[in-house]
């Protein structure tokens, strides 16, 4: 049961003991009248004639069995006016809640600093968003300074690797050809992950630059299957690459291709036996969906949602207006889907 309804279940109650007390009570009162001798009839020319005399059982049995009928004809309207006023109660005073809810679902990592405004004269929730804006601030902060420590680790680190990379290919011909050749791969590998934590820091931190245009998803796609099959085959994968043809979409051409790789490349890395890409129009073809998926190597996700590639993906995502992402893990499989906006 959820708190509006525990609100409206202790309002109705409440009325139902108040009101149940209160027929208790004048039951109990009238009961006991009408059974003592109560009735004095007295002769109008001679007051000293009385008689004295009292209700017979059946008589009272009678009258309370009547007024509780009547009773009951306004018990139960009344209860229903109470659960009415118990629910407009409860939505009353839950609405500074929804709209704290609502404040915290419309931020994100980029404007948390900026807290909840949400004017409220109760106490209570007056100091809960104190202390909530107090938290959002400090963590808006944090990730800020993480952000700029990342770029400025990133900047830092481009230069070195350029001319590492650049006297290892002057002095290639003097080492073995199979160090130079695993020299170079590691530095390759260094670089990319130095350009994706730039990248990242700049999606983050929303200084991101794109280019929104149409792009040809299915030639984008065709593009990038010959070299993903031959890695697939390579780590013992097959690829079902089913996209339809034709397809356009309104994006960055260059993020979206970055998109795909971190994709593409996870799945490979993580996944077992088949990778399936498909990727067809949504709804009334307003939109397109593409959606990956592939059963995870050894049951293992503990790297889905915190490796740098999703966390990229993500963060690119949200640098692109009408474009979403999702990522779920269910009984071994696991989906990464894309929507798009149909060019």
């Amino acid at each position: 049961m959820n708190f509006r309804l525990k609100m409206v279940a202790w309002w109705v109650l409440s009325v139902v003991l108040i009101v149940g007390l209160l027929f208790a009570a004048a039951h109990w009162h009238l009961d006991g009248e009408l059974r003592k001798d109560g009735r004095d009839l007295s002769h109008p020319r001679h007051p000293e004639w009385a008689i004295h005399g009292s209700y017979t059982d059946a008589e009272v049995h009678d009258i309370l069995g009547e007024l509780m009928t009547v009773w009951l004809w306004i018990a139960v309207p009344l209860l229903g006016v109470s659960v009415g006023v118990g629910y407009f109660i409860a939505a009353r005073s839950l609405r500074p809640v929804r709209r704290i809810n609502r404040e915290l679902a419309a931020l994100d990592p980029l404007s948390c600093a900026r807290g909840v405004q949400v004017p409220e004269r109760d106490a209570e929730l007056a100091a809960l968003v104190s202390h909530i804006n107090d938290l959002l601030a400090r963590v808006g902060k944090s990730y800020r300074e993480m952000a700029d420590f990342s770029a400025r680790v990133a900047h830092e680190l481009r230069l070195p690797l350029t001319l590492l990379r650049l006297r290892l290919e002057a002095l290639a011909p003097e080492l073995p050809p199979e160090v130079s050749e695993d020299l170079q791969e590691e530095i390759h590998q260094l670089s990319q992950l130095v350009e994706r934590s730039l990248l990242m820091a700049k999606a983050e931190g929303g200084t991101l630059e794109h280019e929104i245009q149409p792009v040809d998803l299915s030639a984008l796609l065709e593009d990038l299957h010959d070299g993903y099959a031959i890695l697939a085959a390579e780590a013992g994968l097959t690829l079902g690459w089913q996209p339809d043809p034709g397809l356009t979409v309104r994006s960055d051409p260059a993020l979206l291709r970055q998109i795909l790789h971190n994709l593409l490349g996870n799945a490979i890395r993580h996944g077992k036996g088949e990778i399936r890409l498909e990727a067809r129009p949504l709804g009334e073809g307003r939109r397109v969906r593409l959606a990956i998926r592939n059963r995870i190597a050894g049951g293992d996700t503990s790297l889905l949602g915190t490796g740098m590639g999703l966390r990229l993906v993500r963060a690119i995502v949200g640098t692109l207006s009408e474009t979403t992402f999702q990522a779920e893990e269910r009984d071994g499989v696991f989906e990464a889907t894309l929507e798009l906006p149909r060019g």
